[in-house]
């Protein structure tokens, strides 16, 4: 797992190593303020001989850090994986940390849906709901599965990004007043991209508002370039949430 660093959004640092390999960290989720440190949340994600994916022993894990440079060794967190009844996977990925009214809330992915882990110390975890999903596939629009939670605060409610998956990628968006119970699932309608014909995925949504005066997308696509490498990210701002332009 790499960091870049830029001043303006265009112009990027070379990318520097953060974690060694092994457990393949990646997928960063986000960073929240824990009183003098930030914390940032990771999967591992080891890929057995002959698979694609990461295999059953994917975990979710937290990093902290005083600067934002130096980040401590990754810790699991939760390591049995998935306890809840609704599924027979333990696999989890796709950390996102939200902390919220004296607790922390850890949104993660298995079987297609998504999580919720909540915690008191960042050290003992429990399933926020153990007998469902917070998302579930049987709630999208058309059945697809979902991945790459971002969760923000928008006013008196919460709005979650999420990453459709298929063929044909997408962004959906839902809203919620406690974490746990999601209504208005969707996906937005979103620029097309000429660099990713499958379309956005893996939203990553901050409040540049009071800085910038908009909300700021960061988003993952697949090009067809064996030049520069398949996957990029792109740039998007938005006032209001729901209308985005491309940067």
């Amino acid at each position: 797992m790499d960091e870049i660093h830029s001043s303006d959004f265009i112009t990027w640092s070379e990318p520097r190593r953060l974690t060694v390999p092994g457990l393949n960290f990646s997928s960063p989720g986000n960073v929240i303020r824990d009183g003098d440190r930030w914390i940032l949340c990771v999967q591992s994600y080891p890929i057995l001989p002959g698979e694609k994916y990461g295999s059953e022993e994917s975990r979710l894990w937290l990093m902290s850090s005083d600067n934002l440079v130096d980040w401590s060794e990754p810790e699991q967190i939760n390591p049995e994986g998935c306890r809840g009844t609704w599924t027979d996977s333990p696999r989890q990925i796709d950390p996102y940390l939200v902390s919220w009214q004296d607790q922390y809330w850890c949104f993660y992915k298995t079987s297609g849906c998504l999580g919720l882990l909540v915690s008191e110390d960042l050290q003992n975890w429990s399933e926020a709901v153990p007998d469902r999903p917070v998302i579930s596939r049987d709630w999208t629009p058309d059945g697809a599965t979902v991945e790459n939670p971002c969760v923000i605060h928008d006013g008196e409610s919460f709005v979650m990004f999420f990453a459709r998956v298929g063929r044909e990628r997408g962004i959906g968006v839902a809203r919620s007043c406690n974490l746990t119970d999601w209504e208005d699932i969707r996906y937005l309608e979103f620029p097309d991209l000429a660099w990713a014909d499958s379309g956005p995925t893996a939203a990553m949504v901050i409040d540049l508002r009071d800085s910038h005066g908009f909300w700021l997308m960061a988003f993952h696509g697949e090009r067809d370039d064996d030049v520069h490498g398949k996957a990029a990210l792109g740039l998007a701002i938005s006032n209001d949430l729901e209308n985005w332009e491309l940067v």
